[in-house]
């Protein structure tokens, strides 16, 4: 029968050569031009899918623009286009900041859940004094500066909820249009004491309060490694 690929076939190959090989008219395939065919496809997938402009600046594709020709010359263009829309609704959407505004209980209303529509707001709930607490805001720093879309507010814990015990802090709320989308309760949520800016960027990232270019959660590695020792 026919070897096809992702079916523990060697190597796809046509149905004719399937024949000729099983009447032992030509011979089996050796590894090396299995590996050869292999990487032959591999180049050119990665030919096909190549895009050398994709992380360009607007500069950059205007020094391309003035030695290219016509062919070449409107793809440049369509890409210019593009990066300038981007760039455009990049400054047209809102920014927070700088840094993580504190904010009293009577502000809430106005500062989190009647914030716009299309803006997450990440409350860290805090008490005086807890290194936890200082640990999360040094995160939240941070990462306010880093994603000014998002705004970032600090409240203490027992302004915003009367008798919010200590423990449960620091508390981190995101909201969305005016509801929670999601709460982390406590350093826990994260790494302990030994929680970084990237446990909270990834966090965050899974829900949509930060635009992230993380592709994976940080200390995968040490994940794996503690589930072994034990």
């Amino acid at each position: 029968g026919m070897a096809t690929l992702g079916t523990g076939g060697k190597k796809e190959t046509t149905e004719w050569e399937d024949i000729l090989r099983e009447k032992g008219v030509i011979p089996e395939k050796t590894e090396e031009e299995l590996v050869e065919e292999q990487l032959g496809k591999l180049v050119e997938d990665v030919a096909e899918n190549y895009d050398p402009h994709a992380r360009k600046t607007v500069e950059e594709l205007d020094e391309g623009l003035e030695d290219a020709d016509s062919e070449e010359e409107r793809l440049l263009e369509k890409y210019r286009a593009a990066r300038i829309a981007q760039m455009k609704s990049d400054a047209a959407r809102v920014r927070f900041g700088p840094g993580v505004r504190r904010i009293a209980a009577d502000e809430w209303k106005a500062e989190v859940t009647a914030c716009r529509e299309d803006a997450f707001v990440v409350v860290v709930l805090v008490q005086q004094g807890l290194e936890r607490c200082e640990i999360m805001m040094e995160c939240a720093r941070a990462l306010a500066g880093k994603f000014v879309h998002t705004k970032f507010v600090e409240c203490k814990a027992t302004d915003a909820i009367k008798g919010y015990p200590d423990e449960k802090c620091p508390t981190v709320l995101v909201y969305k249009a005016g509801a929670v989308v999601k709460q982390f309760v406590g350093l826990s949520a994260f790494r302990g004491l030994r929680t970084t800016v990237d446990d909270v960027e990834w966090a965050l990232s899974r829900v949509g309060a930060v635009e992230s270019d993380m592709q994976e959660p940080p200390h995968e590695e040490e994940k794996t490694f503690n589930i072994r020792r034990i």
